[in-house]
């Protein structure tokens, strides 16, 4: 395997990707009710369309992280590129609604296997690493906050199709440029689980869905009671569908001869510590971008561009300190950056549970600032502690195990402080800003098991 210095090539065809990939999830939020009275479908299209990227995206990623250590982390990644692109000029050709949501699960599954992209600096990147992540995650993050806005200004200069077939011109261009840039990794030689590759997903697809959807009737107003009620009902049979998997799973890695997840890597302390950390950044992360213009819109009377405004200093800090955080763990190593990022978002989410709807707007930019400072210092650091301590021949596999983590942060932190929402009650999101406090400030504790300086691959 060449290893390489700090390459600003391979960094950002990576980050760009990355970028693509979590813009593309957020892309349709703002103008999905156009898109859906266009191509018709009602309320179960407009729910249809957003999930159907986000299923795959969020699950595959396990999956495909050991699929590429066994037949190549680049061309998976090629391979999940092209799927990304050729389904995204697909979508922007779509007919009906019901087209476009199959193409945005094909889009969805694309994006996800795009993620296998961190291996590539967790493996060949050996200067300034924390730097390099840094700037990958400050890349997810990006994509994350923008895709919204991005998506209301093409849809309003260009229309809604140009929602895909933008970000499929320039994913083809990045397919050419990745095609030149990267290396192909070492290969693990050993039999692939297809039977635990599909339990896998089945299960956490099933969860995904319960979960976003178990919520639905109090976090989308214009549903009714008749369609909350379906969901409630389909969430419960996923729910089901999801134990049922697990089983299968279980029994399956109790069988096969080479099992889907290597266990052995849960032995490793650091790497289960970085994967912690991931999940409750990205559930504090979602927690503030979800809930607090909710409660500003239903609770404090702001309009939606102005909820969107007071959003504006956590999307901007956090995307600067991302970056800047990388550089603070090569320096210092990943314990302080961990534990004063966790600390500062605790402080922030316990001012937000007891400010409620008193908070000034001066006082509340200065906690989105600071809450944006919190969720962003810790990206880099968990990404060295989990991705540079674990065996090289696993590096796909803890990618991969490591970005869903990730990824379900964002669907349990969505999912489960949902069901605490009531929208006009200013009391429960200072329940969900309570719980959301506690999270953090446990995540803030796990720092004392970090080492003082970085780790080094095992």
């Amino acid at each position: 395997m060449k290893e390489r210095g700090f390459s600003p090539a391979l960094i950002a065809v990576a980050s760009l990707a990355t970028f693509l990939s979590n813009m593309s999830a957020g892309i349709v939020n703002v103008p999905i009710a156009g898109m859906t009275s266009a191509l018709g479908g009602g309320n179960y299209a407009l729910v249809a369309i957003v999930l159907s990227y986000l299923v795959p995206y969020a699950v595959v990623m396990p999956v495909m992280g050991k699929l590429g250590d066994r037949y190549g982390q680049k061309r998976i990644f090629l391979w999940g590129l092209g799927l990304y692109t050729l389904s995204s000029l697909a979508a922007a050709a779509s007919p009906d609604a019901a087209i476009l949501v199959a193409m945005r699960t094909l889009q969805g599954l694309g994006g996800g296997i795009i993620l296998v992209s961190i291996v590539f600096i967790s493996t060949q990147i050996r200067e300034r690493q924390g730097l390099a992540f840094g700037i990958w995650r400050a890349a997810l993050l990006t994509g994350t906050v923008a895709g919204p806005v991005i998506g209301g200004y093409l849809n309003v200069a260009l229309g809604w199709r140009s929602l895909f077939w933008t970000p499929a011109s320039f994913a083809a261009l990045l397919w050419l440029w990745a095609a030149l840039v990267l290396d192909e990794l070492p290969r693990r030689e050993e039999r692939f689980d297809w039977v635990g590759s599909l339990a896998f997903l089945v299960a956490f697809g099933a969860l995904v869905v319960a979960l976003a959807v178990s919520g639905m009737d109090t976090m989308q107003a214009g549903l009714s009671a008749a369609i909350g009620n379906t969901m409630s009902a389909m969430a419960w049979m996923l729910y089901g569908v999801f134990a049922v998997a697990i089983i299968v799973l279980w029994i399956n890695q109790k069988t096969e001869k080479t099992p889907l997840f290597d266990l052995s890597l849960y032995r490793i302390r650091l790497f289960v510590l970085g994967n912690l950390g991931t999940w409750l950044v990205c559930i504090g992360m979602f927690s503030a971008m979800m809930f607090v213009p909710l409660e500003l819109q239903y609770v404090s009377g702001y309009s939606a561009l102005q909820a969107t405004n007071a959003l504006l200093p956590l999307t901007i800090t956090a995307i600067v300190v991302g970056v800047w955080g990388g550089s603070i763990t090569d320096r210092l190593g990943a314990a302080l950056p961990w534990a004063a990022g966790f600390l500062v978002m605790t402080a922030g989410f316990v001012a937000l549970a007891v400010l409620g709807t008193t908070i000034a707007p001066a006082l509340l930019f200065a906690i989105m600032t600071a809450t944006g400072f919190g969720m962003a210092l810790p990206l880099a650091p968990t990404a060295v502690v989990a991705l540079t301590t674990v065996p090289e021949e696993a590096a796909g596999e803890a990618a991969g195990l490591f970005n869903f983590a990730h990824n379900m942060g964002r669907a349990m932190g969505i999912g489960l402080l949902g069901d605490f929402l009531v929208l006009d009650e200013v009391r429960s999101y200072s329940v969900i800003f309570w719980i959301s406090a506690v999270m953090m400030a446990l995540a803030t504790l796990l720092a004392v098991g970090l080492p003082v300086r970085s780790a080094h691959r095992a």
